[in-house]
């Protein structure tokens, strides 16, 4: 074995003549005499094989970084070793800590942002870049009527195929969109019938075209500057003489043989067919440091995290001088563009797929009724929003002292009527108003309540979270522990091998337990389910007196008392939901602040976060514990990051 470790610091990153093996090797000690008797390739406890580190032909693979990521983690988090095990010393933390960061953290001893990746539009982001440069409303309107169910999709998302999630867990992974064909042939319907809407729209027209009618009179030269003001928007400021040549040519191959309106839709289709539609094209300087991107590309990046949209008239004209390059200029622009009602998105679009309530309005099985349903989602839609409109905290998604209540879930908070001092507008006014008639019979949107319940209370024990966490009839409390290790604390969980199930804990001694805190125990005392359910069972026996409909319940249909306490791993015992999100926001505080920072920052770049983001994401918590923890403070501090505003063509 010692030859190996020896073989090995000849294939680790960043070895090269100028180190030596003395610096590397107290690392490769540590996981010969302290890791390998759990973790090699025969024994696998926990389903890791740290053998296969010893013997990588390529150290920077994705799998070995990954692998090393875990190593680092569970040493810095304490994890490993387990604690009937002797600790490792701290000398031994610091080399394992030392050696990952100058190996993957840092490159050539400096904080860097990797390469930058090519990203394509999610099929979110094209209806709603369609929307914005057609001038045309593509999507669902937001109704009250029953006869208009709101939980349909639009007709462009029945055509464009969904996209699956990425690594980062978004839609906007560029990674996983690479890694897919872009689906042309249905990319092409859709902007048919985009395309189509946009003719019949007069006012649509008169915005692109500059007319409303048909303009028989329309000369070549007047077609192809129309043409040319359509390209630089849908392009966003990317320019291509030989792309725009080819757009150009077909409208006037059509226009020999076509009126001049149904000529430029056929060469505006050609345009949103190429790549700089389809693609947010940046251009890339071949270099191995990072370095600001331009005005239109910022302008670009910017729009796509805030709006999931392409930029504004006001952001193109800031890119086209350059101003918005300037930070105070900068600055202004986030604040309007956090005023505006296509801010929606951070709602919708990241808090929809972070928290996984995206799931009541697309999978059918959580569907109940109009009312219900719709009641259900515009909570955890309205208290997301809130957070931003009024600048809260985000540990408010936690816990906190007021909520959105429905009146349509049968689920009612003690308290009374709200308002914040909002920072920002309020995008939700027009479904806040009861419109007249039979719509205002049928649906009132949420509104805001102080409450005094402790049973309410932040976005976990919301009606939508607790439904999307539960099985279709009964509550799941592994279902649920596993989604707040993941989704709030950040510690995703995968399945050991060969897992029994937990039905066959259910007898003890020949003895069948009823009791759902009972079998939990007796499952967890299994070796090969410890390591694992001491994380879980806490949290989800937390929630348990929450049925999957999300009423409060203090017994089961069998009478049997409904059990909610618990001990965390650090010791800390709770006997409510409210004790135990107390515990979450005091005790927890670090990790869950990093992991909602982590997924916004993902979410802006559009791809998981990698170990050389550590330092910014670093700097982001600090200056989100100074500040409060306040939500704008996040969203400022990504968009003022190197990783946000440069780009790097090399790893």
């Amino acid at each position: 074995m010692k030859s190996i470790a020896c073989m090995i610091l000849l294939l680790l990153p960043g070895l090269g003549p100028g180190l030596g093996a003395a610096e590397q090797s107290p690392v490769l000690e540590v996981l010969e005499s302290r890791c390998l008797s759990c973790h090699d390739a025969d024994t696998r406890k926990g389903g890791v094989d740290l053998e296969q580190l010893l013997s990588a032909p390529d150290p920077l693979d994705e799998k070995i970084v990954a692998l090393w990521e875990k190593v680092d983690k569970a040493v810095g988090e304490g994890e490993m070793p387990p604690k009937q095990k002797k600790p490792l010393t701290t000398a031994q933390k610091e080399q394992i800590a030392g050696w990952f960061e100058e190996t993957y953290v840092l490159k050539d001893g400096k904080e860097h942002i990797g390469e930058s990746r090519l990203r394509r539009l999610s099929r979110y982001e094209l209806i709603n870049t369609l929307e914005e440069l057609l001038r045309v409303s593509l999507k669902q309107p937001y109704v009250y009527s029953p006869e208009f169910p709101a939980f349909l999709p639009s007709t462009l998302e029945t055509i464009l195929p969904s996209d699956a999630q990425g690594e980062s867990g978004f839609y906007n992974d560029a990674a996983q969109l690479a890694g897919s064909r872009p689906p042309v042939l249905k990319y092409s319907e859709a902007f048919d019938y985009a395309l189509r809407i946009f003719e019949q729209a007069p006012a649509a027209r008169e915005k692109v075209f500059g007319f409303k009618g048909v303009s028989p009179e329309l000369t070549e030269e007047q077609a192809e500057e129309i043409l040319r003001r359509f390209l630089a928007r849908a392009w966003r400021g990317y320019k291509n003489a030989e792309s725009e040549e080819v757009v150009l040519s077909a409208y006037r191959v059509r226009r020999k043989k076509e009126e001049p309106v149904s000529s430029l839709l056929h060469a505006m289709k050609i345009g949103l067919l190429s790549p700089p539609f389809v693609y947010r094209i940046e251009t890339a300087r071949n270099k191995t440091l990072p370095y600001r991107v331009g005005a239109y590309e910022l302008a670009s990046r910017l729009s796509y995290f805030l709006w999931a949209s392409m930029p504004d008239d006001e952001l193109f004209a800031l890119a086209a001088d350059g101003r918005l390059l300037d930070g105070t200029v900068l600055a202004g622009q986030v604040d309007r563009m956090l005023k505006s009602p296509r801010r929606i998105s951070l709602s919708e679009d990241f808090a929809g797929q972070w928290l996984g309530f995206r799931e009541l309005w697309t999978n059918k099985i959580f569907y109940r009724n109009e009312r219900w349903s719709r009641g259900i989602y515009d909570e955890v839609l309205f208290f997301f929003d809130e957070l931003v409109k009024s600048d809260r905290s985000i540990l408010e998604i936690v816990d906190s002292d007021w909520i959105y209540q429905s009146d349509y879930t049968g689920v009612r908070a003690s308290g009374k009527r709200h308002t914040f001092d909002a920072k920002h507008g309020d995008i939700f006014a027009s479904r806040r108003n009861n419109p007249p008639g039979i719509q205002e019979q049928f649906y009132k949107p949420p509104y805001l309540l102080k409450i005094k319940s402790d049973q309410r209370g932040g976005l976990i024990t919301t009606v939508g979270i607790l439904r999307v966490t539960s099985a279709p009839e009964k509550t799941n409390p592994i279902r649920r522990g596993v989604w707040l290790l993941d989704r709030i604390i950040g510690r995703p969980l995968h399945a050991p091998e060969n897992v029994p199930a937990l039905s066959k804990s259910e007898k003890v001694d020949g003895k069948k337990l009823t009791d759902l805190a009972d079998i939990l125990k007796a499952h967890t005392s299994k070796a090969i389910c410890v390591s694992c359910h001491k994380h879980i069972d806490p949290l989800g026996l937390g929630l348990e007196n929450f049925d999957p409909f999300g009423k409060w319940r203090a017994s089961y249909r069998n009478k049997r008392p409904v059990r909610s306490s618990g001990v965390f791993p650090n010791g800390d015992t709770f006997k409510t939901p409210r004790q135990m999100k107390q515990i979450l926001v005091e005790e927890y505080r670090e990790p869950i602040v990093k992991n909602i920072a982590g997924r916004m920052f993902a979410y802006a770049l559009g791809r998981k976060l990698e170990p050389y983001d550590r330092p910014a994401l670093r700097k982001i918590c600090d200056t989100l514990e100074r500040d409060g923890f306040k939500i704008n403070t996040l969203i400022t501090d990504i968009i003022r990051s190197r990783q946000f505003q440069c780009r790097q063509d090399q790893p």
